[in-house]
């Protein structure tokens, strides 16, 4: 038997050094790499970055449409040279198809490494990074039945390096149907799916791993007749349309989590040395079955409704909108995830029964400084404006949900 005694990042690079870390493009392909050759021996190809998709992407369709995947691909660089990702391909691995493609550009906005010191799209010597991707597709018959990934790499102590990586099978469109959480008009999806980043790039190291529970989340504000998200002094949260508004169960289900007595906070910034585990402020997590789970952050103190132990039903008022916890404003936050906690789990995406659209805001900037001035949102229309069924609710739609 052959020995090696190394340790760390120091065995996988000296297994680099035998290929050069990058000493040219890898003729992957698409198929099982455990293709026996006729003496019996299995090929490999060595990887200098390694890249995985991090959760099962499972699609959604949204109310553009469209069915949306969003994942993470986790890469890790083994190799002693910094590795410029020069690329990414999402390809069908049924048909070779590419699906979609991520240049130096994309990658930079969409590549988060914790190093404020490398270069945008660019990875370290022993260093993670994350991608996050977005996939769109027509329908759900689009959807590849497995997805692999073309990585290109330029090192800047080699050759380059191109290979077939991070192989998944998406999960079937979801299927989870859920009331809404609020009642009521002029209701507006902040920063939510699918390219909005404080959600869907909010990925927590928690208890030794990477968790992503907001891929899906929503902040929901409201607006008044003139599209104004609060009205007089904004450091009063009694100035917000949404405050106070009731809080409805999405679904039937057993109340897992439910935290009370938290102060709001002053609007206009956010809190500064708040424990992790009162994030969400006031709170309640229900417990929808198969392994799903729903969270209604930043209640009103003095509001929540619901106990632990206790059985709800769809509808079922929980508490009241407020600003406890990690807000910056009035707004209820939701999401759904896969384990009881809504911070160390991974988010879910889901449809919502009914509501109807004619209008979105035009960008995260214009929902910004709409909370900033007090001052009416710019919008445009939606795609096919009137009533929305099963669908999710995209980024900054303005929606009305049934009273």
């Amino acid at each position: 038997m052959m020995k090696i005694r190394m340790n760390g990042v120091a065995a996988a690079l000296a297994v680099c050094a035998l290929a050069a870390c990058g000493g040219g493009s890898s003729p992957m392909s698409l198929g099982s790499t455990a293709n026996a050759q006729s003496n019996g021996v299995v090929p490999f190809s060595v990887t200098p970055v390694v890249m995985h998709v991090k959760n099962t992407p499972v699609p959604v369709k949204g109310s553009d449409g469209l069915y949306h995947l969003v994942y993470e691909l986790k890469l890790d660089n083994f190799a002693g040279d910094a590795a410029v990702i020069k690329g990414i391909d999402a390809i069908d691995a049924g048909t070779g198809a590419t699906v979609a493609s991520m240049t130096p550009a994309d990658l930079a906005q969409r590549m988060a490494v914790n190093d404020k010191r490398t270069a945008p799209g660019t990875l370290g010597p022993a260093q993670g990074g994350l991608v996050y991707m977005h996939l769109s597709f027509k329908d759900a018959a689009a959807i590849p039945k497995t997805l692999v990934h073309r990585l290109s790499i330029a090192f800047e102590g080699g050759n380059p390096f191109v290979g077939i990586v991070a192989r998944t099978v998406p999960a079937a469109p979801t299927a989870l149907v859920l009331e809404p959480p609020l009642r009521g008009s002029l209701y507006i999806a902040g920063d939510a799916c699918c390219d909005s980043t404080r959600h869907v790039r909010a990925t927590l190291p928690l208890d030794g791993q990477l968790f992503t529970s907001q891929r899906f989340a929503v902040d929901w504000e409201q607006l008044d007749s003139v599209g104004r998200i609060y009205v007089g002094d904004p450091k009063k949260v009694d100035s917000y349309n949404i405050y106070r508004k009731p809080i409805h169960a999405v679904a039937s289900g057993k109340v897992v989590a439910a935290l009370d007595g938290l102060e709001d906070q002053t609007p206009g910034a956010l809190p500064d040395n708040l424990p992790p585990e009162h994030a969400d402020g006031n709170h309640v997590v229900l417990d929808l079955g198969d392994g799903r789970y729903a969270l209604f952050a930043h209640m009103r103190p003095g509001s929540v409704a619901v106990s632990v132990g206790q059985t709800v039903t769809a509808g079922q008022v929980l508490g009241l909108v407020g600003n406890s916890g990690n807000s910056s404003e009035p707004h209820l936050h939701f999401h759904v995830h896969d384990g009881p906690s809504p911070l160390a789990s991974n988010g879910l995406p889901y449809l919502m029964k009914g509501f109807t659209a004619l209008q979105r805001g035009v960008s995260t900037a214009a929902f910004d400084r709409a909370i900033a001035d007090g001052k009416p949102i710019a919008v445009e229309p939606v795609p096919s404006p009137g009533a929305f069924v099963n669908v999710m609710p995209m980024d900054l739609w303005i929606v009305d949900f049934p009273s």
